[in-house]
């Protein structure tokens, strides 16, 4: 027994010893490193100081800041980024010696192609910044198409393929007309593009010359640059995820802390018709003016740090450093996709962790069962955060997941809704349901209440019942819209809009309109997304509508909206739907189901009908923006120039590419 003892006690002074030597050499290593790239560095820049003293002044700042913000990472115990700050010391070194001629520099000359496109804009100085990093970095010939294995990449992953993607001594520059071609100054009609419509335009391009691989560095790299602004103690932030539900449980969530008194920034994802719903305080939209200043010092600080970030990360930071700017109390974030590897997990202590639902979506990505899925949704939770779990999920995973991270305590929703039995005139339907919308409005309350007793900054929420009540009763746009529509002959038209954007969501809405609206007839136009399962969704809406003719299948103008000829092949069954092959535009399949609506009042066999006909708009959230602009909604909605490129990275994205002259083959494949 003695000898036993003995043996472990050296084992234990062997391993303490090996760590204490291994931290040694890590600090003397980075000392070397730290002190050889910044002598290298001051020697080129004396010896070329007439003609490049600007770049070496880049590359040196970057060097120190680089080997400040590594100790500073490994003091905040954050060993991904540390290692990202590693690379990035080390490819500088390495730029600084292979770069020997730079009066040819394709990274010098590309930026002067962006100024000069750019030469015209009333704020140059904004607009400069803004075309520096995306010309040199999304426009590299070295870019290229990612492949399903890549998708889920590991942090390690990351580091060497953005080494790959990102050396500029490999950069050939695109050619200028080209550039030009993809950043107009002018509309058909000559009114020149204002700097919101050009910096969101070079927003959604950056995806198309970027490899969009799954991971956290570079947001962690955003995210140290911006100085941690959601690592704020006295900022309480909510993180959701979940497969549906997420948003409006965001959403309820962030009424109702505002109807206590609170500053509440909310960031959501996507949007329907303007870029600037993703991010708000108080309801109040990010302004254009903001996104003018924020977003191209986004870009100066990706181009400083060589941080090849994707759309959403430039999004999801640009949010941060828009509500650290609103002083809000309050931050909660929707998680854009799976949870994991998602940008906003870089969050590390939030005060709640919430997971509204786990169903089959995005399996290519996240995985192929709900399991798989349930596990990465599980990501964002955190060590000593209580994490909040919805009734459709799979609880034995997360549960376990909540034990590994040392969760502070795993709650459940547990009320179960009575299911009710539910069938809709002119459909197959009749079947058990339950209302969505209530077991959100039930996750926000349970979230509302362990935000009083859990968070670090113990909210208080003085609200009388009512209040909460109408705050919790609230919903995003397009989730179950009801409205009515005047006709031009003075008829008011009842017209639905709901995203119902997969299976799951498509097959309780059949069943919540069943509830709403037992003895409606309808028609419904739909359209769905490119990356969705066309056949399973069709299937889905054809086994509950017993007339295809009341169908009225749209294609979206948007880049990333399924093609109407892919979901006929998909669902053959969809050809006696009504659609139009030459004008397959969604005002158009609207006006028409309107139309036919008002008809059928003047039927006389139909005047003696149970209830008036509705109209059903579904499918994706693509739709919903031409279709609220259809029926005269008046709101904040971003230009064509914004939206025709939205998404153009997709492989319905090919229209763009051949307008455009792009090779289609560079661009990621996501």
């Amino acid at each position: 027994m003695l000898n036993t003892k003995r043996r472990q006690l050296k084992l234990t002074q062997n391993f303490l010893l090996l760590r204490i030597i291994k931290a040694a050499l890590f600090v003397l290593f980075i000392l070397l490193t730290s002190t050889t790239s910044a002598d290298s560095f001051t020697a080129n820049s004396n010896s070329n100081a007439n003609t490049n003293s600007g770049r070496h002044s880049t590359y040196m700042h970057t060097s120190k800041t680089t080997a400040a913000q590594l100790f500073a990472n490994f003091r905040r115990k954050n060993k991904a980024t540390a290692t990202r700050s590693l690379f990035l010391l080390r490819r500088s070194r390495l730029s600084s010696s292979t770069s020997n001629s730079h009066n040819h520099n394709p990274l010098l000359t590309s930026r002067t192609a962006g100024k000069e496109s750019i030469s015209s804009s009333s704020n140059g100085s904004q607009a400069r910044r803004l075309f520096q990093y995306p010309t040199s970095n999304l426009f590299s010939s070295t870019a290229s198409g990612t492949d399903d294995n890549n998708k889920t990449s590991t942090s390690d992953d990351d580091e060497n393929n953005n080494n790959k993607t990102t050396t500029t001594s490999n950069f050939t520059p695109p050619d200028p007309e080209r550039l030009s071609s993809l950043m107009p100054e002018y509309d058909a009609n000559g009114r020149p593009y204002t700097l919101y419509e050009k910096c969101v335009r070079r927003l959604y391009l950056t995806n198309l010359f970027h490899p969009v691989r799954l991971g956290l560095l570079n947001m962690e790299q955003l995210h140290s640059a911006l100085n941690y602004p959601m690592d704020d103690p006295n900022i309480t932030v909510v993180h959701v995820a979940g497969t549906n539900g997420k948003g409006s449980v965001s959403l309820k969530i962030a009424r109702t802390l505002e109807a206590a008194g609170h500053t509440v920034g909310l960031f959501v994802s996507p949007h329907v018709a303007s870029f600037r719903e993703r991010m708000q305080v108080n309801g109040d939209l990010i302004s254009e003016k903001e996104v003018e200043e924020y977003l191209p010092m986004i870009y100066d600080i990706c181009e400083r740090d060589h941080i090849p970030a994707t759309f959403f990360e430039v999004t999801t930071a640009l949010a941060f450093h828009f509500f650290a700017s609103r002083n809000v109390d309050v931050v909660v974030l929707e998680t854009g996709l799976g949870g994991r590897l998602d940008a906003t997990n870089v969050v590390t202590n939030p005060d709640l962790c919430v997971i509204t639902s786990i169903g089959l979506e995005h399996t290519r990505i996240l995985g192929d069962t709900v399991e798989l899925i349930a596990m990465e949704k599980a990501g964002i939770i955190k060590k000593d955060a209580p994490v909040l779990v919805g009734p459709n999920c799979p609880h034995d995973v997360i549960r376990q997941c909540a034990l590994e991270k040392e969760a502070a305590g795993y709650y459940m929703c547990n009320d179960v809704l009575q299911p009710v039995t539910v069938e809709i005139e002119g459909t197959n339907t009749n079947a058990a349901y339950v209302d969505y919308d209530i077991e959100n409005s039930r996750t926000a309350r349970a979230a509302i209440k362990l935000l009083e007793t859990s968070s670090r900054n113990k909210l208080k929420l003085p609200m009388e019942d009512s209040v909460m009540e109408k705050a919790l009763a609230q919903r995003p746009p397009c989730r179950f819209q009801e409205m009515t529509v005047e006709t031009d002959k003075g008829n008011n038209i009842k017209v639905l809009l709901d995203v119902a954007h997969n299976p799951d969501a498509m097959e309780h809405l059949i069943h919540k309109l069943a509830v709403s609206y037992p003895s409606n007839p309808m028609r419904i136009v739909v359209g769905f997304s490119a990356d969705k399962d066309l056949q399973d969704c069709g299937s889905t809406l054809l086994s509950h509508v017993k007339d295809p003719h009341r169908i009225h299948l749209v294609e979206a103008a948007h880049p990333r909206a399924a093609k109407l000829e892919d979901m006929l092949e998909a669902e053959p069954r969809l050809r006696e739907a009504n659609f139009d092959e030459a004008n397959r535009s969604i005002t158009a399949q609207v006006k028409l189901a309107i139309d036919l609506v008002e008809q059928s009042r003047d039927n006389a066999d139909l005047k003696t009908s149970r209830e008036e006909e509705i109209v059903v708009v579904c499918g994706s959230v693509f739709l919903m923006a031409e279709a609220r602009e259809a029926i005269g909604i008046d709101e904040p909605r971003d230009s064509k120039y914004i939206a025709e490129v939205a998404g153009a990275n997709l492989r319905h994205g090919q229209e763009f590419f051949a307008d455009t002259g792009i090779d289609a083959d560079m661009a990621d494949k996501k």
